[in-house]
């Protein structure tokens, strides 16, 4: 039976592993599209850096395995480009496709979704933020296999420098969009890890993504702990789509399929969530 339109479900987690956070926001996406749960907000961290990788990307085009060093690479259950995630607050909502606020198709759910971004960015004082109305803009080269290499339709900036990276995922019954608010600089390179056509190609990009992005740190000109900017997005939320929120951790289905989706990347390189 679907949940009554006004529920919504908070999740608040701390920092997790790769495998762990994207096995999480699969079993979230595959209980709300079942009716079993009401839309969910889950907000959450990275205690190491982690690359993801689109859905439908290409990893041997995109990604040197052999120069990952360690650090793990998964497969998004969303699209998009190559990812490092680490000193940064990533968001996850799922919701069923015909719920009252998100029942216009994919852009006017990824304009809702900015909206309640938007509010939670004010709650840490940034009033400049704004929602990209244009079409896909190439931040840097073409080719380049990195996620904030370009600025999609209804993404967040700040003075026309991304911040706030989302995908969405759409099933039958429900839809998953999930996206990256960096906080600082991550502590590893991606463009060392990513495959470019030529040395050149890699310079640019970086010269281009360091113009043309930027952090929650360098916005507010001060460090901004990850439990305030959560708790900040959670206020944004809550606002902007008004009901009965309601603080939980996962069900009792949600982990034995999130046990399930870990035990099968045991043998995928990299994991498919």
């Amino acid at each position: 039976m679907r949940m009554m339109s006004d529920t919504w479900r908070y999740i608040e987690d701390g920092l997790g592993g790769g495998h762990w956070n994207m096995a999480i926001d699969q079993a979230l996406l595959r209980s709300c599209a079942r009716g079993f749960t009401p839309p969910t907000l889950r907000l959450y961290g990275w205690k190491s850096p982690v690359l993801t990788v689109g859905y439908a990307q290409n990893l041997e085009r995109t990604v040197d395995l052999e120069q990952c060093r360690g650090i793990p690479c998964v497969r998004r259950p969303t699209g998009g480009r190559a990812l490092l995630h680490h000193r940064e607050l990533t968001y996850c909502l799922v919701a069923p496709v015909d719920h009252p606020r998100f029942s216009g198709g994919l852009k006017q759910t990824f304009a809702a979704v900015s909206q309640a971004l938007l509010l939670g960015l004010r709650e840490l004082g940034i009033d400049q933020a704004r929602i990209n109305g244009q079409k896909k803009i190439q931040l840097a080269g073409q080719r380049s296999p990195a996620c904030f290499s370009s600025l999609h339709h209804c993404e967040i900036t700040f003075h026309e420098r991304k911040l706030i990276g989302s995908a969405q995922r759409r099933t039958q019954g429900a839809f998953l969009q999930h996206g990256s608010i960096p906080i600082a600089a991550s502590a590893g390179d991606i463009h060392s890890i990513l495959r470019y056509d030529s040395p050149a190609d890699r310079a640019a990009d970086i010269e281009k993504m360091k113009m043309f992005t930027t952090t929650l740190n360098a916005v507010c000109g001060q460090p901004i702990s990850f439990e305030r900017v959560r708790s900040a997005l959670r206020a944004g939320f809550e606002k902007c789509f008004a009901g009965n929120w309601v603080a939980e951790g996962l069900t009792r289905a949600e982990k034995n399929h999130r046990d399930s989706l870990l035990e099968s990347a045991v043998s995928a390189s990299p994991a498919i969530f």
